[in-house]
């Protein structure tokens, strides 16, 4: 699945991560936290924040909180159905590509 398409959620350990306030998390990962109160994709994080920090420094802080198990992906069905396409014919975009 292409990067900036990933659905991103908040679990409940990054829900309580961030409502700790001696959780030692960086100012970064508190602002993606934050902005994953609803799911999120790649893109719309990226764009949120871009000015302040590159593309590759925000897609590799959610591979890291992702790692944490602070944020998790949506499963690819979802993000298909949200998309509108149908999951085979989205299969069948990408790998044509």
């Amino acid at each position: 699945m292409e990067e900036s398409r990933r659905i991103f959620r908040r679990t409940n350990s990054g829900r309580k991560a961030l409502e700790s306030e001696c959780s030692g998390l960086p100012a970064a990962y508190r602002k993606i936290l934050e902005m994953l109160e609803r799911e999120r994709t790649a893109a719309e994080l990226v764009s949120a924040m871009r000015g302040a920090f590159s593309d590759r420094q925000v897609l590799a802080w959610l591979d890291e909180l992702d790692t944490l198990c602070f944020i998790e992906i949506v499963a690819a069905s979802r993000v298909y159905a949200r998309s509108g396409l149908p999951l085979a014919g989205a299969a069948l975009t990408s790998a044509s590509k």
